[in-house]
């Protein structure tokens, strides 16, 4: 079993294994499912280096995002016009 670990997404602190999540896990955790027909969504995290400068990062469809203790994680989706 792999370590549980306190991440923040979209404002909501949650308890996650560390792990490789696909991009459409990390939605779900996020909306509570995942609706690629309807939706647009992006993916921005934000965690503290080893030498507690910030780095940001963006993942689109297909992506892996590798979960870090104390990740800050923002899913925004938008309706397709």
């Amino acid at each position: 079993m792999n370590k549980i670990i306190q991440i923040v997404i979209n404002g909501v602190p949650k308890q996650v294994e560390k792990r490789d999540y696909t991009f459409q896990e990390v939605i779900s955790l996020a909306f509570g499912s995942y609706f690629p027909e309807n939706q647009s969504y992006t993916i921005t995290t934000t965690r503290k280096n080893d030498d507690q400068s910030k780095q940001k990062d963006v993942y689109s469809y297909g992506d892996l995002i590798k979960m870090k203790e104390d990740m800050r994680i923002n899913v925004d989706s938008t309706n397709r016009s």
